[in-house]
This record gives structure tokens, sequence and C-alpha cells, in this order.
């Protein structure tokens, strides 16, 4: 009898024990809340903060988009709820090669980490009020052929005929391709994107000819696809500035009359580069857009880092900042450099597409 009272009051011992552990390890806790509330809470604040300084020129600040070119609405409840966690951490990290988008990875030369990725997901993810829908993610059977019809006539328009020339989605490109669903695609189409351009075709369209629309964008691809890039190791700051951040260094100094005291036209510039003037163009994309494609002779200084090269770059020659938006990311670098007592600043009025486009000189790797 004496051995199993003993007992008892030892298992009364352990008990107490543990809860007085757990209790103390519930003290940390907000009131209700269950531990991993708490760490998502937490993930959501670093992913606000995340989005504030990375994302929300382009997206909006509370994710309304559009606030650059083809920057989507984050917030959009037919959005949320039809896209997977992996499309949007996919889109994140890898961004659309040869569009605004960048790829913010680490690796490929953007700011964010995997998990800088999955704070920005919690945070975007809290925009969601209404439940996810299961789609279903089986392969779309529909007739190609009969859905290049459809496309042209409802699609086009917006998308482009090949789905690489439009205003909207670049449904040809190709981490599009491959990170968005058939389901996810067939949901936008028979839903639309309430509040934005995209409507919804499900009366206007039947299955199966949603379904066949689904099967020809499933045909859209770029011919010369970027390929994902890999970052390259970060240089002094001073040293890129002092060998290679002038252009033309030693002739007489280039001058622009800017339109609306703020941006320079892509054919001025061009013309003081082509006369041989000196200036410095700052590409204030992340280094991943950069080392797909720069105007030559130009620096990389993501409009993240550009406090580090205040006092490094000169106020004597003209800068110019440019980005693809076309003034988003050129801007906040610019409005930093103006801040901090540089008057010759001005921001590449149509983007660095528009100068590609017309053929003004670019290079693919850094500046030797």
């Amino acid at each position: 009898m004496k051995k199993k009272h003993n007992k008892l009051i030892y298992i009364t011992i352990i008990a107490s024990v543990l809860v007085i552990c757990f209790s103390a390890n519930r003290i940390d806790l907000h009131a209700g809340q269950k531990p991993d509330e708490t760490q998502s809470s937490d993930l959501r604040k670093k992913g606000s903060g995340l989005y504030e300084k990375y994302c929300s020129m382009c997206h909006g600040p509370n994710g309304e988009g559009y606030l650059a070119d083809e920057a989507p609405a984050l917030a959009n409840q037919d959005f949320l709820v039809s896209a997977s966690d992996a499309y949007i951490i996919s889109g994140i990290l890898r961004g659309r090669p040869g569009t605004p988008m960048s790829a913010w990875a680490k690796e490929k030369g953007g700011a964010l980490t995997k998990d800088d990725a999955a704070a920005l997901l919690s945070y975007i993810r809290s925009w969601q009020k209404e439940p996810s829908v299961n789609l279903n993610n089986k392969k779309v059977n529909g007739n190609a052929e009969n859905g290049s019809g459809i496309y042209e006539r409802w699609c086009a328009a917006c998308h482009g005929k090949y789905g690489a020339d439009g205003n909207a989605v670049k449904l040809s490109n190709p981490v599009f391709q491959e990170t968005a669903s058939d389901g996810f695609i067939r949901y936008a189409v028979q839903y639309g994107r309430r509040d934005t351009p995209m409507a919804a075709y499900k009366k206007l369209l039947k299955p199966a000819e949603i379904d066949d629309v689904v099967a020809f964008v499933r045909t859209l691809k770029i011919k010369d696809a970027q390929p994902d890039t890999v970052a390259v190791a970060s240089e002094d700051m001073a040293k890129i500035i002092r060998e290679k951040g002038v252009i033309h260094p030693g002739n007489p100094s280039a001058n622009f009359q800017l339109i609306e005291n703020r941006y320079a036209a892509a054919d001025a510039v061009y013309a003081a580069y082509k006369a041989g003037q000196s200036l410095i163009i700052v590409d204030a994309r992340p280094q991943s857009d950069y080392l797909r494609g720069h105007i030559k002779g130009a620096i990389s200084i993501p409009f993240y880092d550009i406090g580090s090269a205040v006092g490094l770059l000169p106020k004597d020659i003209w800068i110019i900042t440019y980005c693809v938006c076309p003034h988003a990311l050129s801007g906040r670098a610019a409005d930093q450099l103006k801040t901090a007592g540089y008057d010759k600043v001005a921001i590449l009025d149509e983007g660095f597409f528009f100068w590609q486009n017309k053929g003004y000189p670019t290079e693919i790797r850094p500046s030797d």
C-alpha cells in the first residue's frame, strides 16, 4: 500500500512540473492565441515591412495594383482564392522574365530569401476574405485550334495575339506557363478578376469553349525566352562608381531639359550618349533584371540600395535613373538622391523597354 502511495505522489509531482512548464511557455503568447497564431502574426508583420519596401510602389500599399505598368492587384479576391501558395512564392522569387516583375530571389540577383518570400505570402494572404476554391488541377483537354479563334476575339486585345505584346498578364511567359495550373487559368477565364479589366466569361462562353481557350493558351511560347539569372558577386560601391560610373569621363557634361522638372526623354538621353557627353546612368532595378539586359554603360544600384551611393556619386554630373515600370523604382531612387542634395537627377521617362525597342545601346553582361 505504501509503494502505491509513493508512486501516486511521484506522478502528481511530475504532472505539476509539466503544468508549470506549459504555463511558463504560454506567458509570451497573447491571451487566447495558440502558438502558431503568434508565429503567423510575426510572419505577417515581417511581410508587411518587406512589402512596403519592395512591392508597394508597383502593386499599391494595400495590394490594389496598377500603380506601375502591368502590376496586378494582389488583394483581388478572385486572384487570392484561386492562386496556390506555390504559385505566389514562385512569382516572388522567380519573377516574370522580360516583364516589369523582377526575380527577387537572392540567388538570382534579388534581395529576398525564401523565408522572406514566405513572410510576404503570409501578409498577402491576410487580404484574403473569401475561402479558397478547390481547383481541379487535372490537365484541361480542350481543342487548341478552336480556342485560337475564341482567344483572338475575346483575349488578344489585352493579352496580345501571341500572349506577349498586350498590357495584361503575359500568358506566354515561361515562368507563368510553368507555374500556373490549367485549373488556375480556367478559373480566371471563367470568373475574371473583379474590379479589373479582366472580365468573367462564364456567361459568354460555354464550358467546352473555355477549355478550348485554356488549351490554346498552353500553346503560347516565347521563342527566345530569357534564361534564369544567377547573382554575381557584389563589388565595392565606391569602386563601381569610381571605375565604371561615369560614361565618357572627362568630356563635356550632358545637360537636359526636363519634362515636368522630373523626367528626361529617352531620345534626349541617347542624343547626349551618342554625342559623347559625360553622364551617369543608374539601373534602379534589382540586379536580376540588370543581368538580363541593361543600357550600355549603366551601373547597377537597386533602388533599395541607393542610399549606399549617396556621397559617392558626384553631384556635378547628370544622373539618369531608370527601370521598366517605367517610373516606380527609378522614381524612388531619384527621390532619395534629390533628398540627399543631388540637383542633377532625372528619371528616364519611357523606361528601359522603350530604350531597348528603339535599338539604343544595351548589353547583357555587367559593364567591364
